[in-house]
């Protein structure tokens, strides 16, 4: 297996049944889909929906969606010499999933990563109408280019090596913070970033998610991120 793709999930059926449907036309022998549902109750119909190479894992929990936790679950099921965290709310464009794991095979030091473009609806649409992502506009930019703040859309990590660094911090619990801050402890020994313009995932609009997306918790998760910038820097 060259390349497990974790989705975490919780009450987005829309998304999810859309991404399976991309799924039914790749060529998936050396890539695995591993669906980790976190929720107080798992979907009945995501078994009946999916077949071999997806697997199917559910994550008791109650309150705030807990992403974190769910990767690291995912992590542990991954066969792939590739992980890479696959947000329900995506769709690559094109050829981009398999162009992504050539590229991550051919560069074992980078980090490959790639681009959204933001879809205004759910249905199949012109690029044209799409916008460009909130972490490259100007002032998010400016953070990676100048503060040294890295990011990048679904990084390709080498699953010894994530597994060497412990995974993702569970102490982020809700939205933000923890994608930026395994991709910099992951970057922290002889590792690059690189974002390829090549590669570029279509991400679908949603409503914020409740028990997820509260200030309180993005501000918590920020202050978070914060504190292990300072600490990666010592």
């Amino acid at each position: 297996m060259k390349l497990s793709l974790i989705v975490t999930y919780r009450q987005r059926e829309t998304h999810l049944k859309a991404q399976l449907e991309w799924w039914k036309h790749q060529a998936t022998q050396d890539i695995e889909l591993i669906i980790v549902e976190a929720d107080e109750q798992p979907s009945t119909w995501i078994k009946a929906a999916i077949a071999s190479p997806i697997t199917y894992t559910f994550l008791p929990c109650q309150g705030v969606f807990h992403k974190t936790k769910a990767l690291n679950l995912g992590l542990s099921l991954a066969q792939g010499e590739f992980v890479a965290p696959f947000d329900v709310d995506l769709i690559p464009l094109g050829n981009t999933l398999c162009q992504h794991l050539q590229i991550a095979q051919l560069a074992p030091q980078l980090l490959v990563t790639g681009y959204r473009i933001m879809s205004p609806t759910e249905e199949p649409i012109a690029i044209d109408s799409c916008t460009i992502a909130p972490e490259d506009m100007p002032t998010a930019l400016w953070k990676q280019l100048i503060d040294g703040e890295r990011f990048g859309v679904v990084p390709y990590f080498n699953r010894d090596r994530l597994l060497k660094i412990g995974g993702w911090d569970e102490n982020f619990v809700g939205w933000g913070g923890e994608d930026q801050n395994i991709i910099e402890r992951y970057l922290q020994t002889s590792y690059h970033l690189c974002r390829c313009p090549e590669l570029v995932y279509l991400h679908l609009p949603h409503a914020p998610n409740q028990l997820w997306t509260e200030t309180a918790l993005v501000d918590q998760n920020r202050k978070h991120y914060y504190y292990k910038r300072e600490k990666l820097k010592q």
